[in-house]
């Protein structure tokens, strides 16, 4: 037990697989926890370099460093000088990863705690599961579940300080980031500005619909799979895309190049709507306030649905229940958005025109969401709680 020892060393262990959401939760956690134990020896593990390097402009392409007081050290370098590297007392397995069996040898021994941190989930069974143990059978150390969600009985959403100083900044000096990302959208102040960053999508509907606003909107595509699917409707459309810029009626689309996380965050809080994927850039959008759309990873037998589900069960809840033309509206976009029974390129039958011609009252019932998740499921503090606890 911790109860009156003092955190000395925490590791966090990350397998990065096709993505950037993995290492870009881990980095946000690194962060956070090395901000409260400033005297805490606080190290990151990865499997692999390519993602992190991408995120982080601080990187270098070397497997051992140290950027802002955190040591990132990738399996490779773990593996080749394990003799001189000792476990920590705390470590936090994300998302269910494979830690190298020559550092878990050691861990069994000498570690006191594993958290087994897992994924973003809405539904309503990992409520059981949160804090749960799990019998190692080696050693003394012992391994929790700790399960995010959207509720005070699950491990919450990583409400970052770091993430909410930003937001802050942003809202009181929006001239300056509009300055920074948005100098060359002329007349911005009478046009909808927002950012897609999806995956394999068929956005006819979307083209089709905002064509038909009172207002012109410029659309900030990021990511290559989202920029792949734009250029193939404006290529059936026969759209001619010059430069990194193409216009479709109404619609101005600029394919945006890959901005680092701390650039990211920035941007999605200067501009009026932001369409996500994956867990962590959907839980930044949240955090913003302003109205977004989740795109969740089209799984096998709908599962993905079951998820959706889960979450707008849980937004229903804290929000005002008395506007049932929003619920009605939201949920239905929102599923009609994600579902998909073969492939993301399927036509949609989602129809956007309630969200783009009712921006205001989503962002008015979003920031209800957002401080409920902040004061009450904030991932951070209960980790920090639990650790201490423990």
């Amino acid at each position: 037990m911790m109860l009156d020892m003092e955190l000395k060393t925490l590791d966090i262990f990350c397998e990065i697989i096709d993505n950037y959401g993995d290492i870009g939760v881990v980095y946000r956690v690194a962060k956070e926890i090395k901000k409260i134990y400033k005297d805490s020896i606080i190290r990151v593990f990865i499997n692999r370099k390519e993602e992190f390097l991408k995120i982080n402009s601080k990187a270098q392409d070397i497997d051992y460093q140290e950027i802002d007081g955190i040591y990132y050290i990738t399996f490779d370098y773990l593996l080749k000088n394990i003799e001189k590297i000792d476990s920590s007392q705390v470590i936090i397995e994300a998302f269910g990863c494979n830690i190298p069996e020559v550092y878990m040898e050691k861990a069994y021994i000498s570690s006191d705690l594993l958290i087994n941190l897992e994924y973003l989930s809405a539904e309503d069974w990992i409520e059981d599961f949160h804090l749960q143990s799990s019998p190692i059978g080696k050693g003394k150390l012992k391994k929790i579940f700790f399960m995010p969600g959207f509720t005070e009985k699950t491990g919450g959403i990583i409400a970052d300080s770091n993430f909410l100083d930003r937001c802050k900044d942003v809202c009181e000096n929006k001239k300056i980031y509009q300055d920074k990302y948005l100098k060359d959208i002329i007349h911005i102040e009478d046009k909808i500005v927002g950012t897609i960053f999806s995956y394999e999508k068929n956005f006819e509907p979307l083209f089709r619909d905002l064509n038909k606003l009172d207002r012109e909107i410029v659309i900030l595509a990021l990511g290559e799979k989202t920029q792949d699917s734009m250029r193939k409707f404006f290529k059936k459309n026969s759209v001619e895309v010059f430069g990194n810029k193409a216009r479709y009626g109404k619609i101005e689309v600029i394919f945006y190049q890959f901005l680092n996380q701390e650039e990211y965050e920035e941007l999605i809080n200067v501009v009026d709507f932001n369409f996500v994927r994956g867990e962590d850039s959907f839980i930044r959008a949240v955090l913003t306030g302003k109205p977004y759309l989740w795109h969740i990873y089209c799984q096998e037998e709908l599962a993905h649905m079951d998820k959706l589900e889960g979450f707008l069960d849980k937004y229903k809840r804290v929000i005002d229940k008395e506007d049932n033309i929003f619920i009605e509206n939201i949920e239905k976009l929102f599923k009609d958005y994600n579902f998909r029974r073969e492939n993301n390129l399927e036509i949609g039958k989602e129809d956007y025109t309630y969200f783009f011609t009712n921006l205001e009252n989503i962002g008015k019932n979003n920031r209800v969401f957002r401080d409920f998740l902040i004061q009450k499921c904030n991932l951070i503090n209960k980790l920090k709680y639990f650790i201490e606890k423990y």
